[in-house]
């Protein structure tokens, strides 16, 4: 069964948390609600009658009701809050249309806060509690241009780059900077800038996050904290915990005991 937090449900609106485990695949479905979504750990692939995208750092997507989609998730899963507004509710009567399907790059303030009007106290499960309304501007809320990132896009295969991804997330001995720009036959600076301009991230912030989901995903199938931050390769628990927290707006024991309800 696949780990999950309904954190809101009822009023025409419902927002869950969810893990998609390691190579989780969706096939082609559509939901009879509008659908937004952050990628807060992870990576996945979405695909639609319009293209394809590949989300590889935090970012938002919309799915108007009734669009056909098929999911691809990472080789260290995902971890996906999603919003469902019923356009059809008196609640969500005036609510703005949300938009084409895209994936946009976004901050990852937003859906923190999200997350944290959600589970605030007061804030019912039945969608009735008095942050309801700022959780649903929050969700529709444009990110102002100056900090929000580009459309999220197919990635146009581009070996030398995707190498180094594929190493940055799957090596075990974690190779350095340099090391991996020597094998690519670049400069380490070039590297940098290459892999930044390619997948949204600096390597250093990428390899963080395929840490952070890594150590998620052994922690969701029961290993110790402690166990699995130094598998994930952290110096430490408190390391990890920051990591996560600064990820999700959670620490690990929070998680995971919100996924296990």
């Amino acid at each position: 069964m696949r780990p999950q937090a309904r954190l809101i449900s009822g009023a025409g609106l419902d927002v869950r948390l969810t893990w998609y485990r390691p190579g989780e695949r969706m096939a082609p479905h559509a939901h009879d609600c509008h659908q937004i979504s952050w990628l807060l750990s992870g990576e996945l692939r979405e695909t639609g009658v319009a293209g394809v995208r590949d989300v590889v750092r935090t970012s938002r997507g919309v799915k108007p009701a009734g669009f056909r989609h098929a999911n691809a998730y990472g080789a260290n899963g995902a971890l996906v809050l999603a919003l469902d507004i019923d356009p059809d509710a008196e609640s969500c009567t005036g609510l703005p249309d949300p938009g084409d399907w895209d994936w946009i790059e976004t901050p990852v303030d937003t859906p923190i806060e999200i997350l944290r009007l959600a589970t605030a106290p007061g804030n019912g499960a039945d969608g009735t509690g008095m942050a309801l309304t700022d959780l649903v501007a929050c969700a529709l809320d444009v990110v102002p241009d100056e900090r929000r990132g580009g459309p999220v896009r197919n990635l146009v295969p581009q070996r030398w780059l995707d190498r180094v991804r594929e190493q940055l997330r799957d090596d075990p001995e974690e190779p350095d900077l340099t090391s991996l720009a020597d094998q690519a036959g670049v400069h380490r600076v070039h590297l940098s800038r290459s892999f930044r301009r390619r997948f949204g991230l600096p390597p250093s912030r990428y390899r963080l996050q395929c840490r952070v989901s890594r150590a998620i995903a052994d922690m969701i199938d029961g290993a110790r904290l402690a166990d699995a931050a130094l598998t994930a390769g952290f110096a430490d628990q408190s390391h990890f915990t920051r990591a996560v927290r600064s990820q999700t707006g959670f620490t690990p024991t929070r998680l995971r005991s919100l996924l296990a309800a």
